[in-house]
């Protein structure tokens, strides 16, 4: 079995082998995260939970989380890398090529990705145990539209109710987080059941719920809004959804980076409303107005990969500044802290910002927000002893939660589907260890206060004391 394991890491180990050839060590490292998605999904390291197919089980960390993680981290520098060679999508100028120098901080960033990679899928595989979901279910007697439908409106409630008590922000925005995946859950489960009268309540607040995200001005909350449809769909509709979502998420991110630089300048940086802003940007999108070609090619090499970024914490730790050791992660302990029980807590952007501005990854006092995520504050603790440590706890806690939430809640549906995709998505992505801390400490506190609130209201009984309910 721990031969096994070893598989995950050969990327890592021929990508360092390689290190004096940068583009050849890049390339390793780079389809090093295809590998190891290959033996993670295929079930070859370690079968995957009750022999189901993964399309039954996408919404656990192996699936949806360990895809979102691979993606954003390792395999979408691919944009980056391309563009330091000298390309242009499809076009090449070998006189706009980086220096030799950046394209090998580039390939030991990708290194430090696929060894990240490797470590998380081994901690997601390690405590990937679902012998005991479902032990607690709910004791209601609602079909699941119906149920999740109630549950998006009782979370939303209670998440407006909290408006009036200070100090908990925290527990609001995941009850947020949980009425909306319980709204796309309550549509997905209408659409698949055929549920008319469902289907039209749950595309509303669908659609009023999309209609919000791109008036927030993140590109993020747009796409969260899509992808998660598709999933919760694809299981039922894989041909169908296998030719539209790629459609779908395409266009997406061809015409959001220019929505969002556009509505931004005006609604963010100026004092034009949310509404009169999106219609500016959606008429400079369709209108061509703004260069897309430009826009989309300076977002998938500087924003949708965060590569560059990494180089720069590289060239400057530890040749310039040791490795951090532990210091971060005290910042991240004092995260958890709630500001309410300690007034004179510090400022946890500002400390995030140090390194930053110590790095010369932006200079202080500009608009941009540059903070590390979680893999190169591993990296700048320690170097690739600390991305290997780092993710190995990282996909432990993934496994931990979503298997908690099966346990709990009822099963993968309303276990991993809904409580663990709303409360722990910042697995996705990741975030700096002073904010990735906090994230995940209190949100095991809310699924565990969701936990007791249901035993002593008595809507969570254990499987054997529950008297059988149509579903």
């Amino acid at each position: 079995m721990a031969f096994r394991y070893g598989l995950l890491f050969i990327p890592y180990v021929l990508a360092a082998l390689l290190n004096q050839s940068p583009s050849a060590s890049y390339l390793a490292a780079w389809s090093g995260s295809f590998w190891i998605l290959y033996l993670t999904l295929s079930g070859s390291i370690k079968p995957l939970p009750g022999g189901r197919s993964l399309a039954r089980q996408l919404f656990r960390p192996i699936g949806l989380t360990q895809l979102m993680f691979a993606g954003y981290t390792a395999i979408t520098s691919i944009f980056y890398f391309l563009d330091l060679n000298g390309y242009f999508y499809l076009s090449h100028n070998p006189f706009s090529a980086g220096s030799l120098q950046q394209l090998a901080l580039t390939a030991e960033a990708q290194r430090y990705y696929v060894l990240a990679h490797a470590a998380f899928a081994t901690g997601v595989l390690l405590a990937m145990d679902y012998r005991r979901s479902g032990e607690w279910t709910l004791q209601v007697r609602l079909s699941r539209p119906w149920l999740l439908l109630y549950l998006a409106g009782g979370l939303f409630v209670g998440a407006q109710a909290l408006n009036v008590v200070p100090g908990l922000g925290q527990v609001q925005m995941r009850l947020k987080m949980l009425t909306f995946v319980a709204s796309v859950l309550s549509l997905a489960v209408s659409i698949v059941q055929g549920r008319k009268t469902l289907i039209a309540a749950n595309g509303v607040v669908y659609g009023i719920n999309l209609v919000g995200a791109f008036l927030s001005g993140w590109k993020s909350e747009v796409l969260v809004a899509f992808i998660l449809l598709f999933m919760f769909l694809y299981p039922a509709y894989k041909r169908a959804i296998t030719i539209v979502a790629p459609a779908v998420l395409v266009l997406l991110l061809a015409i959001l980076p220019t929505y969002a630089g556009v509505f931004r300048s005006l609604n963010w940086q100026g004092s034009v409303q949310a509404e009169e802003a999106a219609q500016v940007a959606f008429d400079r999108v369709t209108s061509g107005e703004a260069s897309l070609a430009k826009s989309n090619w300076a977002f998938m090499t500087g924003r949708l990969s965060e590569i560059k970024m990494f180089t720069t914490y590289i060239d400057h730790v530890p040749d310039e500044r040791p490795y951090y050791q532990f210091e971060l992660v005290e910042h991240g302990l004092i995260g958890i802290v709630p500001r309410v029980v300690w007034p004179g807590k510090p400022n946890m952007e500002k400390l995030a910002s140090h390194r930053v501005y110590a790095a010369g990854v932006v200079r202080e006092g500009m608009r941009v927000s540059a903070k590390p995520k979680f893999v190169v504050d591993a990296y700048l603790s320690g170097g690739a002893i600390g991305v290997f440590l780092g993710f190995i706890l990282y996909g432990l806690m993934a496994s931990w939660a979503s298997r908690l939430a099966e346990r709990w809640f009822g099963g993968y549906l309303l276990g991993s589907g809904l409580v663990y995709t709303a409360l722990f998505k910042v697995f996705w992505l990741s975030n700096t260890f002073e904010f990735f801390f906090n994230t995940v400490f209190w949100s095991f506190m809310v699924m565990g206060t969701l936990f007791v609130g249901g035993r002593m209201t008595g809507f969570l009984v254990r499987e054997s004391e529950e008297e059988k309910v149509p579903a």
